[in-house]
């Protein structure tokens, strides 16, 4: 009897795990359809600074907001890398408020400075936590080639709702 409740218990986690996965509910920032905000970001040599209106436009931006030492951060990270080639079309925004040694290891772990359309950087006002109200991250969110808020996530997203953009 015990064996046929682990058996019939397997199957249901099994079945559970092969369903298909739902798509991620969109974090209502109030933002959406706003421009992109004001800020200045530290670049990874500590003496170079971009701002925030200085990001090209014409393409569709996805900005990701992490730690360094955020377990999900570092797996959706891994997940972007992976599928990189998914992005080429798309500008990507790496951005954090930790310090720039972090920030610099983390980038080296998942070899951002060799990717064309990634701009990884230090957000020096913490002005995204600010204007999206993080509480949380991982952060990501979508901006159309005007740099408008499209749609914005917290947690780590799945593969397939990471792409659908």
């Amino acid at each position: 009897m015990r064996l046929q409740i682990v058996a019939f218990l397997c199957m249901v986690v099994a079945w559970i795990a092969c369903q298909e996965e739902k798509p991620q509910q969109a974090y209502k920032t109030g933002m959406e359809g706003k421009p992109l905000p004001s800020f200045a970001i530290q670049l990874l040599d500590s003496a170079s600074f971009i701002h925030s209106e200085d990001l090209p436009i014409g393409k569709n931006m996805v900005l990701f907001y992490f730690s360094p030492t955020c377990p999900y951060c570092r797996a959706q990270m891994r997940d972007m890398v992976n599928n990189i080639d998914r992005f080429k079309d798309k500008e990507l925004c790496i951005l954090t408020n930790a310090d720039l040694k972090s920030i610099n290891r983390f980038a080296d772990y998942f070899k951002l400075k060799e990717l064309n359309n990634v701009i990884v950087g230090r957000d020096t006002g913490s002005v995204v936590l600010i204007t999206y109200q993080l509480m949380t991250v991982p952060f990501t969110a979508y901006f159309d080639k005007n740099k408008q808020l499209k749609s914005a996530y917290i947690g780590r997203m799945s593969p397939n709702s990471l792409f659908q953009f």
